[in-house]
């Protein structure tokens, strides 16, 4: 009957390994936004306008922002609650965490008149958009079912050679 303790411990850890992994670390998010020819930019002066960042719950976006222009604008992010100037030629940092209530798509602009146009959320002209949401839940592990299967069988058996040897003495 001992010989069976060490399969049952390994086949308890395993079982315990989703449980006990927790869920996944927040990240730091580092982005550096370029205003530059009254457009907002990811990484360099020649990205794509109008970006979307995307982070997930809990993650730290850590906003690098420059003004490549030689005028100035504003980095205006209202559901994060962010209004900061940037002075031609300005850098300026912003942190922003998230949490599972700012799941949603979030739009940042230039306040400055004549850089965006239409009304806020749906402006249009020097925008970006912050995208908080969950990411998506990894494949499952390929296998591990058969695996609980055939040790569940194993078990099976194994009970069932037990009971059959107590009957025959």
């Amino acid at each position: 009957m001992r010989r069976w303790i060490v399969p049952a411990l390994i086949l308890v850890g395993l079982l315990m390994v989703p449980a006990l992994s927790g869920p996944a670390a927040a990240a730091d998010v580092p982005v550096t936004l370029i205003a530059k020819n009254v457009a907002w930019h990811v990484g360099n002066d020649s990205a794509a306008a109008k970006p979307t960042i995307t982070v997930a719950p809990g993650d730290v976006l850590r906003l690098t922002i420059e003004n490549h222009d030689g005028f100035n604008h504003t980095f205006t992010l209202p559901h994060f609650s962010v209004n900061d100037t940037l002075v031609a030629g300005a850098i300026i940092r912003v942190n922003i965490t998230t949490t599972s209530s700012d799941n949603g798509t979030w739009q940042f602009y230039c306040s400055i008149p004549g850089h965006t146009t239409g009304t806020y959320p749906n402006l249009d002209g020097m925008v970006g958009w912050v995208k908080v949401s969950a990411p998506a839940p990894p494949p499952p592990t390929p296998g591990f079912d058969t695996v609980l299967v055939v040790l569940a069988l194993v078990g099976v058996a194994a009970v069932a050679r037990v009971a059959v040897r107590r009957k025959e003495k």
